[in-house]
């Protein structure tokens, strides 16, 4: 019986994903660039809203159970060679340069509920997205949160379970919640702040 079961297995992969590039086709249709070549895994969901653009490119790696959410306005962009891991979400106005990759369970997401009022309920009081840039050569631990406004430097670290909710420069590694700087990679390239000394 199990080689039923693997063949019926088989038929369902190769109907979710015939559906699947049918649905990126729509997509860019619509004026996105999304690559049906990339690698994509299954039960990826993409959400475009109108006046948005995402663009996904060849290169691109993207395991099962992520969600790519792109609201109006909003640019969702992947640089070359990106890997995502799986159950990652990207929502958002979102820039990620080349050569980045995340672990799974990571959660990138521009927008914030306002909460200054207190008569009226927070689902009531609407809310504010402010972009994310990540730039190239990063990686961002597994369960790590990247919320609005954040941006992450070239060549970065970021720890597993940390939450980014500022600027982190280029080569630093960071960690927490909120994540703040531990070190640097290249340490022994940064100048030393006594040299500066008089």
């Amino acid at each position: 019986m199990r080689w039923f079961y693997k063949l019926i297995h088989r038929i369902v992969s190769k109907a979710a994903r015939e559906t699947f590039i049918a649905r990126l086709d729509a997509l860019n249709a619509a004026g996105h660039a999304i690559s049906t070549k990339a690698q994509w895994g299954p039960r990826v969901e993409i959400h475009a809203a109108d006046s948005s653009l995402v663009r996904i490119p060849d290169s691109a790696e993207i395991l099962h159970d992520c969600w790519l959410i792109a609201h109006p306005g909003d640019k969702l962009q992947l640089g070359e060679r990106v890997f995502v891991s799986q159950h990652c979400t990207i929502s958002g106005d979102v820039s990620i340069g080349d050569d980045t990759l995340m672990g799974g369970f990571v959660s990138i997401i521009d927008a914030n509920h306002n909460f200054e009022r207190t008569d009226i309920p927070i689902n009531k009081q609407g809310g504010e997205g402010i972009g994310i840039r990540i730039g190239e050569d990063v990686w961002i631990g597994a369960g790590a949160v990247i919320l609005a406004g954040a941006s992450i430097g070239d060549h970065a670290v970021i720890a597993a379970n940390s939450t980014v909710t500022g600027d982190i420069p280029a080569w630093a590694v960071a960690a927490g919640s909120p994540a703040r700087v531990i070190k640097y990679r290249n340490e022994e390239q940064r100048e030393d702040p006594q040299d500066n000394i008089q």
